[in-house]
């Protein structure tokens, strides 16, 4: 009888062992499971975030050429205000970027070493002094649905003083008389998320008024 029992102790302990080594391969099994679940999500997440960014550029570049369309034309539009933008004229250009109207967007020229206008600017959804594409322009952009930008982009424009000529080997005359402007664009472009925000900025150069202008 003692040999049959030895027999059945033994058996019980190699069971008991084949069952710890089970266990533990299922935890194992279980942590590299969970391991990639979490990097699928990390990945997935991080190719949302590159695409939300990618719709913000997007609508940031659309509010740049709205912007150039505003300023230099052609603008058919009835609510156009070329004649506004006059590269010796500023006087529409006022601080604070203006407000309801002509003068919406219109940031006047900051003092030397103040911080920049567009700096200080309210580029936000809810802005009521920046310019929504298309306000001067007549042109739309689609927003809120599936990939779209959940507000459409806005943009400042800011009159600065020009230091130099635009023209292939041509200086500018210093003086006051001679000096002239010129006007730099800064554009909010929004995601998927309105946290999700691209700012691109541009210098346009207007060297005559627009036809019909005085």
């Amino acid at each position: 009888m003692s040999p049959r029992s030895t027999g059945i102790s033994g058996m019980h302990r190699h069971s008991g062992f084949s069952l710890i080594v089970v266990l533990l391969l299922l935890v194992v099994v279980s942590v590299l499971g969970i391991g990639a679940a979490q990097l699928s999500l990390v990945n997935e997440l991080g190719a949302r975030n590159d695409r939300d960014v990618e719709i913000a550029f997007q609508a940031a570049e659309a509010a740049l050429i709205d912007a150039e369309l505003d300023v230099l034309g052609p603008n058919t539009n009835g609510a156009s205000r070329l004649c506004a933008f006059n590269n010796k004229d500023v006087t529409p250009f006022v601080a604070g970027c203006g407000g309801p109207g002509a003068q919406q967007g219109l940031c006047a020229l900051a003092e030397v070493g103040a911080i920049p206008a567009w700096m200080k600017a309210d580029l936000s959804p809810e802005s009521r002094t920046s310019v929504v594409y298309g306000t001067f322009t007549g042109q739309q952009y689609a927003t809120g649905r599936g990939a779209m930008p959940a507000a459409p982009p806005r943009y400042v424009i800011e009159v600065m003083r020009s230091n130099g000529g635009w023209e292939a080997n041509s200086l500018q005359s210093a003086s006051a008389r001679n000096s002239t402007n010129i006007f730099r664009v800064t554009a909010m472009g929004f995601g998927v998320r309105k946290e999700t925000q691209v700012v691109l900025q541009t210098n346009l150069y207007k060297p005559r008024v627009s036809t019909g202008c005085p």
